[in-house]
């Protein structure tokens, strides 16, 4: 294993590093405008060197945190040597580096006393809304990056510390609440700046030279606990796939994700090719995202004492060809690759685990059910957009059971509270709960998902978005060693009365009164279900998370008289 210089100082920088991503993390929570940001957490904060390899984060947003490094790279890549003090750098272009339009890259250079290049301090927060052809800006139905809200090619925000007026006068004449948008990139810059400050006073105290030399220390240590813990697993070839109900256009057409892993002393190779070309929707997963989700899925084989960082990908190498799914060519659209990250994170992690058992798990629900409704403000009259998710449920383990009302795997998104989409938009909400019944069945149960409704009030139509996937059991979360799957997700309209199952991405007017409700999907169980302690069924039964029926039929316990059928 490579040795670190000094080991001692090395640690104590690393632990440094974060704390000031983490003091970023707070500064833009609690400056930002939208609930998107400030309830959502849909961000992350993150310091890298003058390379523009990550050295530290605050671990919000996983599917993020490797795309913003090849942002930075990309502007570092456009701009040079005309980087200096004072400058704010932007991106937000899915074929620089970027993911989709609404995911905003800010960047704040970080120098030292002498103006020598130590670092850079950045932010990437999700908008709501970035204009483009629908409110919300992300939609399946999406045929073009040119759909999706303006592309901002590696520019700068501001140059020497002066605002570039015109960037800020463009933003603000493409989306439908500028006030907003604006407010959540000042939020970003002063977290940006929040970093800038505490990274230079950072290599001051060490000296610049001694700094960054312990940083390349810092990165190559990650990278040979990465290739130890590679080494630590059999050499071979593990493979696995899994489906998108669609893509959003073609509703009758399931799309191939497919990964095939080859492990080959330290060093692991992950190979896409085997999965669908990329389609005419947004849906499409850019090579940004597509790095990303590699990076956790293998950073879920580690252990909680390694850095995050750069090094944990340098023993990884991507094979995707140009045009396929994960690596889709100029201009396909690309705002809905939320969906079919979530996807690919699930299959990579069922890749893996047939290296590493003692990690595995049944399967996780991989969907995103999303809410966006365009309405209006009840305070201020305003047109808002809002993006409300429903979290599902983890897989169970051989020893536990599956996490409840989680945003799983590479996502990591907040649940927005009630009392925020009721102050804040035309909305209420009716019911937020745990669906009875959503996990799958097992020794160990699989984690349920969320059941949340939300009632359309005032007395004009929205127009709203939805993406989930089919109420279709194909494409639900697996159980593991006859354990049974979770249930699928599903959207409902309720209407005077009547329950119609609407379709998994789309498009729809929402009449005031309506009930829009989503569901998301649970976990799979793991082991029979025949096999699972009484006294848990009975406590599951109690807490209204399995039905009498189920504890019946599925458990054989009849709660009511406690025999075992």
């Amino acid at each position: 294993m490579t040795a670190v210089k000094d080991p001692i100082t090395t640690e104590v920088v690393r632990h440094s590093l974060e704390t000031i991503a983490e003091e970023m993390r707070t500064s833009l929570y609690r400056t930002a405008m939208t609930s998107v940001v400030k309830d959502m957490l849909d961000y992350s904060c993150a310091l890298f060197d003058p390379r523009g390899r990550l050295l530290a984060t605050a671990i919000d947003i996983p599917t993020l945190l490797a795309s913003m490094g090849s942002a930075l790279r990309a502007l570092i890549d456009k701009w040079g040597e005309d980087i200096n003090r004072g400058d704010v750098l932007l991106m937000n272009h899915p074929y620089m580096g970027g993911v989709h339009t609404s995911d905003v890259n800010i960047f704040v250079p970080v120098f030292d006393d002498a103006d020598k290049l130590v670092g850079f301090s950045g932010t990437v927060a999700h908008h709501a809304d970035w204009g483009g052809r629908l409110p919300g800006t992300c939609a399946a139905s999406n045929q073009s990056v040119f759909e999706e809200g303006v592309m901002y090619p590696a520019i700068k925000l501001e140059e020497g510390g002066r605002p570039n007026q015109a960037v800020y006068d463009i933003i603000g004449a493409n989306v439908r609440n500028p006030t907003m948008n604006l407010g959540d990139i000042r939020a970003q810059l002063a977290a940006a700046r929040t970093g800038e400050r505490r990274l230079a006073l950072l290599a001051e105290r060490h000296g610049s030279d001694e700094f960054l030399e312990i940083i390349d220390g810092l990165i190559a240590y990650a990278a040979a606990r990465t290739r130890q813990r590679i080494g630590e697993l059999a050499d071979g070839v593990y493979e696995a796939e899994g489906f998108l109900d669609n893509d959003g256009r073609k509703f009758d057409e399931p799309v191939r994700v497919h990964a095939r892993i080859t492990i080959s002393g330290e060093t692991l190779h992950v190979d896409l090719s085997g999965s669908a070309d990329q389609r005419v929707s947004g849906m499409n997963c850019p090579i940004a995202t597509t790095r990303s989700d590699i990076h956790y899925a293998v950073r879920c084989l580690m252990g909680a004492d390694v850095p995050f960082n750069e090094g944990c990908l340098e023993p990884v190498t991507l094979e995707v060809p140009k045009g396929n799914l994960f690596n889709p060519e100029f201009p396909s659209a690309t705002s809905d690759r939320h969906l079919t990250s979530e996807r690919l994170c699930d299959v990579l992690t069922r890749a893996l685990v047939q290296a590493a058992p003692e990690v595995g798990s049944a399967g996780w629900f991989s969907g995103w059910p999303v809410f966006i409704p365009e309405t209006r403000s009840p305070k201020t009259g305003q047109r808002v957009v809002l993006l409300a998710q429903v979290a599902g449920g983890a897989g169970a383990t051989t020893g536990h059971d599956g996490g409840d009302a989680l945003d799983v795997h590479a996502a990591n998104c907040a649940i927005i509270p009630a009392e925020t989409v009721e102050m804040n938009y035309s909305i209420r909400v009716e019911r937020y709960e745990l669906q009875t019944d959503s996990g799958g069945a097992g020794r160990q149960r699989g984690g349920l998902g969320i059941r949340a409704d939300y009632r359309v009030l005032g007395d004009e139509p929205v127009f709203c978005i939805s993406e989930s996937e089919q109420a279709d059991q194909r494409f639900a979360a697996p159980g593991l060693d006859d354990g049974l799957s979770g249930r699928a997700a599903s959207i409902h309209l309720l209407r005077d009365g009547e329950e119609t199952l609407l379709q998994s991405k789309g498009e729809f007017i929402v009449q005031p009164g309506d009930v829009v409700s989503m569901r998301a999907g649970g976990g799979g169980g793991a082991g029979d279900p025949r096999e699972r302690d009484r006294a848990e069924v009975a406590a599951d039964v109690r807490a209204g998370r399995v039905s009498p029926q189920a504890a019946a039929e599925v458990y054989g316990l009849e709660v009511e008289t406690g025999v075992v059928s």
